[in-house]
């Protein structure tokens, strides 16, 4: 059965994601990405930028996958959890993104390597970040809010989130534990400076 351009753009990105990693260079052609995902060139052609390295194509594609999954498996791994307070979910659900950001630590490291391309990847995160953490936050909260105060507290945990990223691509660990003591750190600062004061509680 033919591909979609979706599954097309999906297969190309994790085969991107496993090349990075190995090359550690994000300078691969489409040719040999297309030979090594055993997709068409010239199919491949009519989807793919030419300069999509530069434009961070495939990271953009992969960031929207692994924030649908984890958003799913969130729903449902708090669907019946009564016990657990708003500040436990949202940390968890940071958490697990970061856990599915673990597995292609390398090439994003490799990805976002310079100053440079540092900040441009930052910027270009912050639309999908926000994205996440309203949806997060509809997921743990289960509250009606209002659009700006929604949105107040979007910008907040991705401020959060962005900082501890920062610390996780820096980090030469094999562990996760210390970018996760981060995110509880920052969180509860935040909470602390008022930020978010009301809305994130470590107690019932």
């Amino acid at each position: 059965m033919e591909l979609s351009d979706k599954q097309i753009k999906v297969r190309l990105c994790d085969q991107y994601l496993q090349i990075v990693s190995k090359s550690m260079s994000p300078n691969i052609s489409l040719e040999e990405l297309c030979r090594v995902s055993k997709i068409s060139h010239d199919r491949a052609k009519k989807i793919v930028p030419p300069n999509f390295v530069e434009t961070f194509f495939f990271l953009k594609i992969y960031i929207s996958k692994v924030d649908k999954e984890v958003l799913n498996d969130l729903k449902i791994e708090l669907m019946d959890d009564d016990v657990s307070t708003v500040y436990d979910k949202i940390l968890e659900g940071i958490t697990i993104r970061f856990e599915a950001f673990f597995k292609h630590k390398r090439a994003l490291q490799i990805l976002s390597y310079g100053i440079d391309q540092r900040i441009e990847i930052f910027f270009k995160l912050l639309r999908e970040n926000v994205y996440f953490m309203s949806n997060l936050l509809d997921i743990v909260e289960n509250e009606s809010e209002n659009f700006l105060l929604n949105k107040i507290k979007s910008i907040a945990l991705n401020f959060v989130f962005i900082k501890a990223l920062e610390k996780f691509l820096k980090d030469e660990s094999t562990e996760i534990d210390t970018t996760i003591r981060l995110v509880d750190k920052y969180l509860t600062e935040i909470e602390d400076l008022g930020f978010m004061l009301g809305i994130i509680k470590k107690q019932s």
